[in-house]
């Protein structure tokens, strides 16, 4: 009995200095949390047919705490994937409406030309990247913090007038952000490979508007002889509509004497003369199609490309004194 109780009190020795050897060891450890949230990224409503790019931001906010009895060096990376909607699209990222349609866009660090991406992404390698000197736990017991922010920018790509009007969006939860950090109590760390818990999950969106942009070239009936006889002089214009994608339209045209039905005047440029011409305009070669802004309109649907309508007119005579004429016609489209 002796000899059994005095062996299991010298096994129980170095078994207890095991475990007090060990937890020193697991108190020293350093402890770097990083957390960090980001607004949404909105870029409203947004008129794509004259082609303008269209920008937006949103903030970063992040924290980053440390546990440890040191100053720790910390490399933070805060990576951004596709989103759920762009999967295997990251330049340019792309935002999608409820029909398949694409939007594309993309997101910027701040105000610089370099793409928010993320660590080992070939087509966007570089995430936003801060160093950081995280102050020691105080002897109190509260960690060291570091705060900070930055700024996303957002870029709508130029040059997609064809993108029809619709609600489109692009969620980056789950897996398509992360942070990543590396931390040292010795220098600063030159990457930042362990992957922190941590998400900051954020929604691109944007809302495609209907719309339309309207030129035209001027109808210009030339050089004609004043001469009783002159008749039926023609000239042509053209009208360009680029509508967004399927947007019906019509157009009207008013002179400036207000007639609805196409028929309008030319009035001398020089003052004191008071002779006016007469003209009408038409939407066919064969000028038997009247052209005005009441039940005598042209009709079409958006393509998001621009579109030429051409605009006949006619002055049925020119008998009158020799200058300049001059009539000024509203177009008006409606959509």
């Amino acid at each position: 009995m002796n000899l059994s109780f005095l062996t299991s009190r010298t096994l129980l020795a170095p078994l207890i200095a095991l475990v007090l050897a060990w937890l020193p060891m697991q108190g020293a450890q350093a402890a770097v949390v990083c957390t960090a949230t980001m607004t949404a990224l909105n870029f409203g409503t947004v008129d794509l047919v004259d082609g303008t790019p269209t920008e937006a931001s949103a903030t970063l906010d992040y924290t980053c705490s440390n546990d440890a009895t040191a100053v720790t060096f910390a490399r933070v990376c805060f990576n951004i994937g596709d989103g759920a909607q762009s999967l295997g699209f990251f330049n340019p990222r792309n935002m999608e409406d409820s029909a398949g349609n694409d939007l594309r866009f993309q997101l910027y660090q701040s105000a610089s030309a370099t793409i928010w991406g993320s660590n080992g992404n070939a087509q966007v390698p570089n995430p936003f990247a801060v160093n950081l000197t995280i102050p020691r736990r105080t002897t109190l017991g509260g960690n060291g913090r570091v705060t900070g922010s930055a700024t996303m920018r957002g870029v709508l790509a130029a040059n997609q007038s064809t993108v029809p009007p619709g609600t489109y969006q692009d969620n980056f939860a789950g897996v398509h952000t992360s942070i990543s950090q590396t931390t040292s109590t010795t220098a600063m760390p030159t990457t930042c490979d362990t992957l922190n818990t941590d998400k900051f999950e954020f929604i691109a969106s944007a809302t495609v508007t209907k719309s339309c942009v309207v030129t035209a070239t001027p109808l210009n009936f030339g050089p004609v002889d004043g001469l009783p006889g002159s008749v039926n002089i023609d000239g042509q214009s053209t009208i360009s509509v680029k509508c967004s994608r399927p947007t019906p339209y019509t157009v009207a045209l008013t002179p400036q004497n207000g007639a609805t039905t196409g028929v309008g005047l030319l009035r001398a440029v020089t003052g004191g003369n008071t002779d006016t011409i007469p003209y009408r305009l038409f939407s066919n070669a064969g000028r038997t199609v009247p052209w005005g802004s009441s039940g005598n309109l042209v009709a079409g649907t958006g393509t998001g490309l621009a579109q030429s309508l051409p605009v006949y007119g006619r002055v049925p005579s020119a008998n009158v004194t020799p200058d300049d004429y001059l009539d000024i016609v509203t177009v008006n489209v409606s959509y």
